[in-house]
């Protein structure tokens, strides 16, 4: 028997990355700009914790995470996000929200099927894809995932899945945000059909605005929460997080120990810096920093006539249609000198023409002037 694990391939992400470092214009990173990281806040909370826990801060972590971190997470952090901590539920600290995923998929699947947004994040995709039977494709539209037709697949008696993953905000690689009629629908379809959601929320610290989480609307601990640090304060660090009912998180921390779970010192980090408020005070800037460079690429896409996307509201991500076979045109593009991500390996079904562009390194500069090289990169493909 062969392994699944031996049908992983490099995720295009990655792949396009890579390719990044040796093109002059980078439109396919999905980190954080690295010129808004706050590196001498980051500093100065290392000597803090090095100088306050000494050893203790540098000793084998605790599955679940450090009580310091859960504490400042639950009281100081929860509450900036508008997200609700029922009584019952529990917070388990991961190393990022990649992790969290992978333990959920441990949790609830074996050979079950799964539903997810077409197209969906591939990272996150692959751990739930590898321990399920069947993944369903559910349409993504413009105000998020196509509810009618999830609905439609569970009525049919047809698919009864275990499992509901879907990105809310921001949405990656779509770029879209889900109407709040969405997010209370899914609940109700939780309860009716007997499945869970896996709410992946990783760009609410930096997006303003926004309907609350479905997590919110759930009274019966059908929706677990997935967030990070990554976004707001900084990705190596890797500390993200679960909210979930506490049988569900009791059993995740369990699974923590297999692996160690997550560096000591950067939970302790990460807890002093939502302490000081330097995760409060960044929400906003970084917020308009992002909507910013997206509001330029939308206006120099335009300008060029490319047309065929959903605007975003917040987050890294644009999802355009080209029109033309997308692997065909980053070919050309790398030629000369960008980089993106063809976006076929998100969707399921189709999404041959598509490209996932991103602002989050690029500077207005590079923004510019790697619309004008897609474009004439398009021009070059018949």
């Amino acid at each position: 028997m062969v392994s699944r694990y031996r049908e992983i391939e490099i995720s295009p992400v990655e792949l396009a990355s890579q390719i990044a470092k040796k093109v002059k214009i980078n439109l396919a990173a999905g980190a954080p700009d690295p010129k808004v990281i706050p590196l001498n806040e980051i500093r100065e909370a290392y000597e803090e914790v090095l100088s306050s826990f000494r050893t203790k801060a540098l000793a084998y972590p605790g599955a679940g995470g450090q009580e310091e971190l859960i504490k400042e997470i639950t009281n100081d952090y929860l509450p900036l996000l508008g997200v609700n901590l029922r009584s019952g539920e529990k917070v388990v600290v991961t190393s990022g929200a990649q992790h969290a995923i992978e333990l959920l998929s441990k949790y609830f699947l074996e050979n079950d099927i799964i539903a997810v947004e077409n197209p969906t994040f591939i990272e996150t995709l692959n751990p739930l894809r590898l321990r399920s039977s069947e993944v369903v494709p559910i349409p993504l539209r413009n105000d998020g995932m196509d509810v009618d037709e999830l609905e439609r697949v569970l009525k049919s008696g047809s698919k009864r899945i275990t499992l509901l993953y879907v990105i809310p905000n921001c949405h990656n690689p779509g770029g879209v945000n889900m109407a709040e009629c969405k997010r209370k629908r899914l609940v109700e379809l939780a309860k009716e059909y007997d499945f869970y959601i896996i709410e992946d929320d990783p760009y609410r610290p930096i997006a303003g605005e926004l309907p609350p989480p479905i997590k919110n609307y759930d009274d019966e601990g059908r929706v677990i929460y997935v967030s990070s640090f990554s976004k707001i304060i900084a990705p190596g660090l890797r500390v993200g997080f679960i909210i979930a009912r506490k049988d569900i998180a009791e059993k995740v921390s369990l699974l923590e120990q297999l692996d160690f779970s997550t560096s000591t010192v950067n939970q302790y980090v990460v807890s002093s810096l939502i302490k000081k408020g330097v995760v409060r005070d960044r929400m906003r800037g970084l917020y308009e920093y992002y909507k910013e460079k997206m509001k330029l690429l939308v206006d120099e896409l335009k300008d060029k006539g490319f047309a065929k996307f959903n605007e975003p509201k917040c987050g890294f991500f644009l999802l355009l249609d080209l029109g033309k076979d997308s692997w065909k045109v980053f070919k050309k593009a790398v030629e000369n000198g960008l980089s993106f991500v063809p976006a076929k390996p998100f969707f399921l079904i189709g999404g041959e023409t598509m490209a996932r562009l991103s602002i989050s390194v690029a500077s207005k500069e590079e923004i510019v002037e790697g619309v004008k090289i897609l474009k004439k990169s398009w021009e070059e493909v018949d």
